[in-house]
């Protein structure tokens, strides 16, 4: 979605009718369009980072749907001065939204019939959050195919992201679906075996 290509994803439960949405960064017709589609209502929306091609339709598709927004204080702070957070020239700018609920990692959310796992995950950013769901996880700009998320950008920091990624490695099975923020899916194991930015964290 939008100008930075951010992956948008969606989860839907169709035995209980309900979805949720992650990351809607931009385009909210061709989101709300894809929800309309799958028949299911729109009960919630979690952000993984508080960067604005990561939330830049959030207000008008939780708007439109009367869905809960989640994610971290970091988020809360953006998409309440937007304005204020513009972290490239030339973006388009995005409405500002309330999130409903602020979240730090550790809660556990029921979307439907699926459980929702909130894992703090900074380095990226600071109130970076990964979500575990579907047996997947959804991780925002954390992790790659191939690749990592930047750590120049205010807040971020390569040691706290290496050790975000360490930490989902150890806890969760190798073969888990991984689904970034940008680019192609991929799994754990494929990236601690081959990833060139994970090479040195003593496995």
């Amino acid at each position: 979605m939008g100008p930075l290509r951010a992956n948008c994803y969606l989860v839907a439960d169709k035995d209980s009718g309900s979805c949720f949405v992650i990351d809607p960064g931009g385009d909210p017709s061709i989101i709300t369009g894809a929800i309309e589609a799958t028949g299911c209502r729109l009960e919630a929306v979690f952000i993984t980072h508080g960067h604005a091609d990561h939330l830049g339709a959030v207000a008008e598709v939780a708007t439109q749907a009367g869905a809960r927004v989640y994610g971290s204080s970091e988020v809360a702070e953006v998409l309440g001065s937007p304005d204020k957070y513009q972290l490239f020239p030339g973006m388009p700018t995005f409405k500002a939204c309330k999130v409903d609920e602020v979240m730090s990692g550790g809660e556990k959310k029921i979307i439907g019939g699926i459980e929702v796992d909130v894992i703090a995950t900074p380095g990226h950013s600071t109130g970076s959050l990964t979500y575990y769901a579907a047996d997947s996880l959804f991780c925002g700009d954390l992790l790659f195919h191939g690749s990592i998320g930047r750590t120049d950008l205010p807040g971020g920091s390569f040691e706290v992201l290496a050790a975000s990624v360490k930490q989902l490695v150890l806890r969760f099975p190798s073969d888990t679906v991984v689904y970034p923020g940008h680019g192609n899916t991929t799994t754990l194991e494929q990236e601690k075996e081959n990833n060139p930015f994970l090479t040195d964290l003593g496995w």
